[in-house]
């Protein structure tokens, strides 16, 4: 019997977090479940985080990892990961946001199917956008180039340099992109067939046998957030690893949730993107050279 282990990255709302590990729960094959819920929330309370570990104590199979570095997206993932590989000799580690919510009672069963059907690496499910419903998988169809990053960087230093200028354009910009990719991906009609090699989305993302018998970091090298997506599609592709979108496989998502709290101010939130993504392409860029 295979484990599959489902990582849940933790901030900010304790709720939303248990919504998503509720949903896991609900499955059926329970005994076959580990969950690992890594708490990433460092700027919380001792107390607060005390009643996070405290909420589940009583739930076989769950485990809290707390994070006590501000590493970001990739490094508590890789940590989470590795507790799963490590500790608790997962064979699947199912890696998500705590705003991801499991809808499917027979997931597992569905996961051996395709698992069975079409040996793969990494699998990305439907992830499907509650408030919109926007299909989000695949991310994209293909890596970025070096050219393309480094135009990101180029912009994004620009705009962080005349930001208090920039900022109503950066806003309507910001709101503009996020509507135009919601119809596009919805009118491309393509997340309702399986597909290969594409870029997938990570607020879940499925890790095989294969992959978990090979690699013990999930995201390398690592950045505090973006990109982490095209770093693992560059790495996985450049060693033959098969990347899979499986459409027979969904969840919900409740985009931002997990950030949101922590980021009400849109100026903030804008700085922040620009100030991430700069410093992901950078590591983008020098890893498509190597």
């Amino acid at each position: 019997m295979e484990t599959v282990c489902f990582v849940i990255l933790h901030y900010g709302d304790a709720d939303v977090t248990d919504a998503c590990v509720q949903s896991i729960l609900r499955m059926e094959q329970r005994e076959r479940i580990r969950i690992v819920i890594v708490d990433n929330d460092l700027h919380e309370s001792e107390e607060h985080r005390q009643r996070l570990s405290g909420r589940y104590a009583h739930v076989s199979g769950l485990y809290v990892l707390r994070i006590e570095e501000n590493g970001g997206f990739s490094y508590a993932n890789n940590k989470g990961y590795a507790f799963a590989r490590e500790q608790l000799n997962a064979s699947f580690v199912v890696a998500a946001n705590n705003d991801i919510e499991f809808v499917q009672k027979d997931f597992l069963r569905g996961l051996d199917e395709v698992y069975r059907e079409h040996p793969c690496h990494v699998l990305g499910p439907d992830i499907v956008r509650r408030s919109t419903g926007e299909h989000q998988n695949p991310m994209d169809v293909r890596l970025r180039t070096k050219e393309e990053a480094e135009y990101t960087i180029r912009m994004n230093r620009l705009a962080l340099k005349l930001y208090p200028l920039l900022y109503p354009a950066l806003y309507f910009k910001l709101k503009k992109d996020e509507k135009e990719n919601t119809l596009r991906r919805t009118a491309s009609g393509q997340f309702d067939k399986f597909q290969e090699g594409m870029v997938l989305f990570g607020s879940c993302l499925i890790f095989s046998p294969l992959f978990v018998s090979e690699e013990a970091v999930l995201f390398e090298p690592e950045t505090e957030f973006y990109y982490e997506e095209y770093l693992l599609a560059h790495r996985c592709l450049k060693k033959g690893y098969r990347l899979l979108y499986a459409p027979s496989l969904r969840v919900m998502h409740e985009s931002s949730a997990s950030t949101r709290k922590s980021y009400q101010s849109m100026r903030k939130r804008i700085r922040f993107i620009l100030e991430r993504t700069e410093k992901a392409c950078s590591i983008y860029r020098k890893m498509i050279d190597e």
